[in-house]
């Protein structure tokens, strides 16, 4: 999203409740947190497991992100592709960026374990998804 996409999600309100959570003495604060839902406390478990030894203080940002998200994407049905669907979509975006970099099909192929036939099939899917990306419908 840029900047400006963002700024449409802005919402004063949520910025000052997390100041407020943030500021809170952390025997209240770890009150407050496990009266969130058990889902969001294995989010933010989670979440502060990834971030420790990347930001200080990775548990207030980890609940700081949970509770965005939460507001974000509250209340609406989302889907989050699992590891290997994950995987492959990672894969196929590498593949079509590799092959806009210049690299081959045979290589691209070999690099990957899949046939000329699948990584032309990958290429014509992640364009499409981009030209989708880029352009908007108008009908």
């Amino acid at each position: 999203m840029t900047e400006q996409q963002l700024d449409a999600f802005a919402d004063d309100d949520l910025q000052q409740l997390l100041t407020d959570l943030e500021q809170l003495p952390p025997e209240q604060r770890s009150d407050a947190v496990n009266r969130i839902p058990a889902q969001l406390q294995s989010l933010i478990a989670l979440f502060e497991s990834e971030l420790k030894g990347h930001v200080k203080q990775p548990e207030n940002m980890a609940q700081r992100l949970v509770i965005e998200l939460a507001h974000y994407l509250g209340g609406i049905q989302t889907y989050i592709p699992r590891n290997d669907r994950l995987k492959t979509l990672l894969r196929n975006i590498a593949i079509y960026n590799a092959h806009n970099k210049g690299a081959s099909i045979r290589s691209l192929a070999e690099q990957h374990r899949l046939t000329d036939m699948q990584i032309y099939s990958i290429i014509k899917e992640q364009t499409q998804v981009e030209r989708a990306r880029r352009q908007f419908k108008l009908f």
